[in-house]
């Protein structure tokens, strides 16, 4: 009997089948594993590779960004009031100050130079004499900042110098010069993590090592790349944009990644140990082995299903499951009597794992509804938060007036309808009479006042679709559409005598402040910024003149060579 059975078994044609298409999958996933294996290595590195590309492009748009910024804030430093004036007491005192100290960290210095390149003053707190920059003042210009060459001085840390040029029109040009020390990129280059034991070098064009993380090694003195074990590299052209190994002087084997700026003379190389990315590659290979031991008891496991089951019951269920498949869930359940067997239990499992799916889908809907709700309520709230921030952004918090970026932009929008209209429209620029005198002898607080009272008077003088900004300390800019200089000369006017004629209570003090007016029509020929100017000119002859007046800028005192270097700064401006 034995026998017999033995011999069906072997005769079987399911037996054969089955057996058949084990071998041929074992064979199908052994050769699938191995090329897929091979597939996951390269994966792997080449992922490795183009993140730590990714990471360190990302940190290099960081760094060169703060550089940028710098440059940024330079340009507007040179532009201030205090350091135009090229007074050594008001713009040494006004770069010593708290807000300008919070430019700049610990060993950087700011100085400012007359048009003969001679020192005015500095922000140094101690020998003034001993800041020197490596800087070619020929060289600045008053297109962009100009930036030196990454030099050393006596704190031995690595720095470049950034000048701006400061035009001033009472005393004449000269320059403002800073360094940029390489401690404000080391932040950046501290949190940059390189998988568990990479590290990043900052080199500039000359191979000199700007960072490391051992500092005390190798930022005590200058240091170059080459001691380091990378020969040959050519900071302005090497590129990594395949794979490259590169072996050091510490006997191991890095992936290296590099990234340049030639603009800020900045090199970054990433550098990951080889022994690092061999054990993922393991863990690849790994993963691979135990798939395969997978699929194979999984197999297995499949023929011995198959040689157990029984065709007419599963011919039923793969009917209901296509059914359902289809979309159909409102099909009956199966029936299959009183079996306690397999193809029983299957069949309960699966109505109750349909009647499960139908009621989840029922509770699913119900959700999706009230997620819908919700999503739709977050909305309206977020966008109802982003436009209270868009506000925020664009007005002054002292005198709730538009700020100069809300004004820029009004601007902006008005020198185009204007060009389309061909209607003429001017500028007033409003400064506060000795508004330091009253700060000094009445306290911040009573500027505030004085402040927000003068906002207030002349918002009530305008019309509707005239704007008025708070354009930076005791300075407003006034916006009059559709007004010629004949207009604009009597509406600056009254805000003047009705300045004049309030009376500010502080306290116990009763306030008296006037007010001085620049009036400019806007120049279709110089252009908006060049336009304010002239009325911030006119309002300097005012100030010059007495204060508490009204001054217009004449069109015809306008230069044909200022209106050469508008279209020149529009050609510049052309990328």
């Amino acid at each position: 009997m034995r026998n017999h059975r033995l011999t069906k078994f072997k005769n079987s044609i399911v037996v054969k089948s089955i057996a058949f298409l084990i071998v041929a999958m074992l064979l199908i996933v052994a050769v699938g594993t191995y090329f897929f294996t091979e597939r996951q290595m390269a994966t792997t590195l080449n992922w490795t590779f183009n993140t730590n590309q990714t990471q360190l492009d990302q940190l290099g748009s960081s760094v060169n960004n703060e550089m940028k910024q710098f440059g940024d804030k330079m340009t507007l430093l040179a532009k201030s009031y205090e350091v135009q004036s090229m007074d050594p007491l008001i713009a040494g005192g006004y770069l010593k100050s708290y807000n300008i100290s919070d430019l700049f960290i610990s060993g950087e210095t700011v100085t400012l130079y007359d048009r003969r390149d001679s020192m005015v003053c500095n922000n140094s707190m101690l020998d003034a004499n001993k800041v020197s920059y490596p800087i070619n003042f020929a060289k600045i210009t008053p297109h962009r900042p100009y930036i030196s060459n990454w030099y050393r001085d006596s704190d031995n840390t690595p720095k470049r110098a950034f000048g701006a040029v400061v035009s001033d029109r009472a005393s004449g040009d000269g320059s403002l010069v800073a360094s940029f020390s390489s401690r404000r990129l080391w932040k950046y280059f501290e949190r940059h993590k390189i998988g568990k034991d990479g590290f990043l070098i900052a080199i500039n064009a000359a191979g000199e090592i700007l960072y490391h993380p051992d500092l005390k090694t190798w930022l005590d003195e200058p240091h170059k790349i080459s001691e380091f074990g990378i020969k040959e590299l050519n900071a302005r052209h090497f590129e990594t944009s395949d794979l490259t190994f590169q072996h050091l002087s510490d006997g191991k084997d890095y992936l290296i990644n590099y990234n340049y700026n030639p603009t800020y003379d900045l090199g970054l190389i990433s550098l990951q140990p080889k022994a690092e990315i061999d054990e993922m590659v393991s863990s690849v290979k790994l993963i691979s082995w135990a798939i395969l031991a997978c699929s194979i008891l999984v197999m297995l496991i499949a023929a011995l299903w198959l040689m157990l089951m029984l065709w007419r019951p599963m011919n039923r269920l793969i009917v209901h499951i296509n059914q359902i498949t289809d979309g159909n869930l409102d099909v009956k359940d199966i029936v299959v009597g009183k079996r306690k067997d397999e193809i029983g239990q299957l069949s309960r499992s699966f109505n109750l794992m349909h009647n499960t799916i139908k009621r989840q889908i029922r509770e699913l809907n119900a959700h999706r509804e009230m997620l819908e709700q919700e999503v739709s309520e977050r909305t309206k709230e977020l966008e109802d938060a982003n436009k209270k921030l868009d506000l925020i952004s664009r007005t002054d918090e002292l005198t709730k007036l538009p700020n100069r970026r809300d004004m820029n932009e009004t601007i902006e929008n008005e020198v185009g309808r204007s060009t389309r209209t061909r209607k003429p429209f001017c500028f007033i620029f409003i400064d506060i009479d000795h508004f330091k005198n009253v700060n000094d002898t009445y306290g911040h607080a009573a500027g505030d006042e004085i402040l927000k009272a003068v906002a207030e008077m002349v918002r009530s003088l305008l019309r509707k679709y005239d704007v008025l900004a708070r354009y930076g300390g005791e300075e407003f800019l006034t916006l009059l559409p559709e007004t010629d200089l004949e207009g604009a000369l009597i509406v600056a006017e009254r805000f003047r005598e009705q300045v004049e004629a309030m009376t500010i209570e502080y306290g116990e003090h009763k306030i008296k402040v006037t007010i001085t007016l620049g009036v400019a029509q806007y120049d279709y020929g110089l252009g908006a910024d060049r336009s304010i100017q002239l009325a911030d000119k006119a309002l300097y002859e005012g100030k010059e003149s007495g204060r508490n007046k009204v001054v217009a800028w004449n069109p015809e005192r306008t230069t044909t060579e200022e209106y050469k270097r508008a279209a020149m700064d529009t050609v510049d401006a052309v990328p």
